[in-house]
């Protein structure tokens, strides 16, 4: 997978994580998702870091001496049987090492940090992101009138007490943030009052209990972040007044209960990163008030339903990951306030419906890795908001529409590893909000448009691995903010950002303007550059690539008439080579005489390839050979046995070999390895 596509990966990852939900620890709600790549290392660290830290001796001796020396019955606004159970608090996690305390010196519960006491009882107990370190002790169950219990962002570890099931006047439950681990017990069911609980971000197992489709109150569940298992009780389509669920990032299984297409009040439904299966319930086109579905990372196959489409009120879309397949139902041009919509990493066929381009709100598009054909809708200039769009690896075909011009605040444009063909759009060059344009592995031929020098902005442009030709123009001199090797600055230290305009046909050497430029922010554009030779058949003659790694020699005769080679290097195979390993050297051999094309010769030609070693891995050198891609069996063909008694010249301390070849196609230098693993990863 090409880091981009890795990137994407992760962002989707992410802002599932963070979408907008209920608001949790008495804060607001999350507007924006965070866009920090580094977020889920972030937070793995801060993990580590809290289940490293322990109390030492001298604190919890501290913490024994007050709870020892404090009387419960000098107390003067609670009764000694709740004040007993905070202390058991205090002592369970350690209080002496709190961030903030002043528990156990005044007899007025009320004035402890953290603690509300209203008509004689503890009715609020809030200690979130306080260094609580231990365990929750069960006496907080006989606090019977707490009506909030936030121990939020500690380090609590062990298990839930069930005990907690006896709160009944509880409506807030946030334990998330800690270490809590064991099975959620089935009592938290009994809590008929309770509105939101958060037990996010802990270490918990098990399945999730049906029980917790009991309470008719709660409106915000988030379980994400645990280690569950089983499958989603269908139970919990009975939270008829549930506003969020958040179960991502799990190992739940199974397939999605369509009970939940009943929770009408719902707004935003997370269960992406488990391991969820089966198809998407068009039940789900239910939920009338839904503004944001997170399914992406599972394993859904199916189709899309076309019922999502009717969620009229929908503004984040997210399905990307899975193995969805069929065509990208056009009713989801319907969703006239989505703003984010990701499908891709599945297997979607078909063509891009035109009916997208009716997403006047949309900003994110990602269609990228599925088996989309056809050509790209010109409706899609029509998504005036539109900040990125990505339909990367795909078959699409076709030109690139100029209409695509038509959204000026695009920031980033990827249409690589595609079909596409004709030449660049000179309209693009209108795109002045363009950071990042990616139009490489495509058949896009002609010049490069002097007006994309008007893209001023740009960090990175991708033009590679087409059929472009011509003079590089020296307007490409104005991309002044184009990252080059090396630099590690923001944006830069993405190695995506970079001018890359190699495997093309353009002319070697450039001309002054853009040599200068180009030798600086791409200085090893020009090596993988095409090369072709008039051969006169009389003579013969030879053709060495740009680099001399490759040279052919042609006979007198081999040919009737002037040949004319065209050598176009290819920085990978177009297909996949199985169990072979690639050894960095493929291209595409072309012929014609007097205009005719031909594949055949009379006499072979003899081919001289040198190699690096650094470049086979884990390839033996004896094993080392010359494949071509034979279509009529889909298959990569030993290059010797295009010839009669052919067979295969290697210098083995010079690093090349020599070989004749009688018949034209794509070529790539391939060979078995003593150590698979390596090559896999490598490539």
């Amino acid at each position: 997978m090409k880091k981009s596509a890795f990137r994407l990966l992760v962002f989707i990852l992410i802002f599932s994580l963070w979408l907008p939900a209920a608001s949790t620890n008495g804060q607001a709600n999350v507007d924006l998702p965070p866009t920090h790549p580094d977020l889920p290392t972030e937070l793995a660290e801060e993990t580590a870091l809290r289940e490293n830290t322990t109390p030492n001796p001298d604190m919890r001796a501290l913490t024994q001496q007050q709870v020892q020396s404090f009387d419960c019955a000098l107390v003067t606004d609670v009764s000694p049987f709740e004040c007993d159970a905070l202390v058991a608090l205090f002592e369970s996690t350690n209080g002496d090492g709190w961030g903030y305390t002043n528990w156990l010196i005044s007899p007025t519960i009320n004035d402890w940090y953290g603690v509300t006491v209203t008509d004689g009882h503890v009715t609020k107990l809030n200690l979130f992101e306080n260094l609580l370190i231990g365990s929750i002790p069960p006496e907080l169950g006989n606090l019977n009138n707490l009506a909030s219990l936030n121990l939020s962002l500690n380090q609590l570890s062990g298990s839930i007490p069930p005990e907690l099931g006896n709160l009944s006047n509880l409506e807030y439950l946030y334990l998330n943030d800690n270490q809590l681990s064991g099975s959620i017990p089935h009592e938290l069911g009994n809590l008929n009052e309770i509105t939101s609980l958060d037990l996010s971000l802990n270490q918990l197992s098990g399945s999730i209990p049906p029980q917790l489709g009991n309470p008719g109150t709660l409106s915000s569940l988030d379980l994400n972040l645990n280690q569950l298992s089983g499958s989603i009780p269908p139970e919990l389509g009975g939270l008829s007044n549930l506003w969020s669920l958040d179960l991502s990032l799990n190992q739940l299984s199974g397939s999605i209960p369509p009970q939940l297409g009943n929770l009408g009040n719902l707004r935003s439904l997370n269960l992406s990163a488990n391991q969820l299966s089966g198809s998407i319930p068009p039940e789900l086109g239910n939920l009338s008030n839904l503004w944001s579905l997170d399914l992406p990372l599972n394993q859904l196959s199916g189709s899309i339903p076309p019922e999502l489409g009717t969620l009229s009120n929908l503004e984040y879309l997210f399905l990307g990951s899975n193995q969805l397949s069929g065509y990208i139902p056009p009713e989801l041009g319907n969703l006239s306030y989505l703003q984010q919509l990701g499908l891709s990493g599945n297997q979607l066929s078909g063509s891009i419906p035109p009916e997208l381009g009716n997403l006047s709100y949309l900003e994110y598009l990602y269609l990228n890795e599925n088996q989309l054909s056809g050509s790209i809708p010109p409706e899609l200039g029509n998504l005036s908001s539109l900040f990125y769009l990505d339909l990367s690896f795909n078959q699409l075909s076709g030109s690139i529409p100029s209409e695509l011009a038509d959204v000026t605040v695009l920031c980033y444009l990827i249409l690589e590893s595609n079909q596409l063909s004709g030449s660049i759009p000179p309209e693009l060059g209108n795109l002045s909000s363009l950071f990042y344009l990616d139009l490489s592995f495509n058949q896009l031929s002609g010049s490069i448009p002097s007006e994309m020098g008007n893209l001023i902005n740009l960090w990175g442009l991708d033009l590679s691995d087409n059929k472009l030709s011509g003079d590089v123009p020296a307007s490409v001199t104005n991309m002044v903010d184009l990252c080059g090797p090396g630099d590690m600055e923001y944006p830069c230290s993405d190695e995506s950002y970079e001018l890359n305009m190699g495997f093309n046909h353009l002319n070697v050497p450039a001309p002054e303007p853009p040599a200068s430029f180009l030798n600086i922010k791409d200085p090893d554009w020009y090596l993988t550059q095409a090369v072709e030779e008039n051969i006169p058949s009389q003579t013969g003659g030879m053709l060495v690539s740009i680099d001399g790694n490759t040279q052919f020699d042609v006979p007198m005769d081999a040919v009737s008439g002037t040949l004319t080679l065209l050598f176009a290097p290819h920085s990978k195979p177009s297909k996949g080579t199985g169990a072979l390993s690639f050894a960095s050297n493929s291209f595409e051999l072309t012929a014609s005489v007097d205009g005719t094309p031909i594949t055949n010769f009379a006499l072979p030609l003899v081919l001289t390839l040198h190699y690096d070693e650094v470049d086979l891995y884990s390839i033996p050198e004896d094993k080392l050979n010359l494949y071509y891609w034979e279509t009529a069996v889909s298959a990569w063909v030993d290059v010797i046995n295009t010839c009669e008694s052919g067979e295969y010249t290697r210098n083995l301390d010079e690093n090349w070999l020599s070989l004749p070849i009688c018949h034209l196609s794509e070529f790539a230098l391939l060979g078995d390895s003593f150590d698979l693993f390596l090559p896999m990863i490598t490539r």
